[in-house]
């Protein structure tokens, strides 16, 4: 893991590098950040990355094509929930036990897959009943090239 201070701007000088979006969700993150601000970045390369971006890319193209959900986020945290990928966590405030979602940080290969394959079957059954898995796949993959 490399942990680092970076700075978001144009490029200053022909042969600078920097970082930079691959994909619309990822335009759209960055988007969000100020030109300018310092930021505090963690790096880290994973194994599953790309498995990874295209559970993103599916969760971003079904909140960018329904009402059900505020934005990406907001669809990744229901669509673990309706998987069953959570867990039961004890509230203090309100003294009770909610289920929450779990991070993806520590995902195995294999959780990844079902839970994927999981999220797949919900929209295509619930969610976006028109589409066949195939075609939501090759949308998603021609989406994160």
């Amino acid at each position: 893991m490399i942990e680092t201070f970076l700075v978001k701007r144009p490029a200053k000088h022909a042969g600078e590098v920097g970082l930079f979006p691959d994909s619309e969700m990822a335009a759209e993150d960055l988007a969000l950040v100020s030109m300018f601000s310092e930021l505090i970045v963690t790096l880290r390369s994973e194994k599953k990355i790309e498995r990874l971006k295209y559970l993103w890319g599916l969760v971003h193209k079904v909140a960018d094509n329904c009402d059900m959900f505020l934005d990406k986020d907001d669809a990744m945290e229901g669509f673990k929930l309706r998987c069953g990928y959570s867990k039961a966590v004890y509230d203090p405030h309100t003294r009770k036990i909610e289920t929450k979602a779990k991070s993806l940080t520590r995902i195995s290969d294999e959780q990844l897959r079902i839970l994927t394959a999981k999220i797949q079957e919900v929209i295509t059954k619930e969610v976006l009943p028109g589409i066949t898995s195939a075609q939501l796949r090759n949308e998603i993959e021609e989406m994160i090239k």
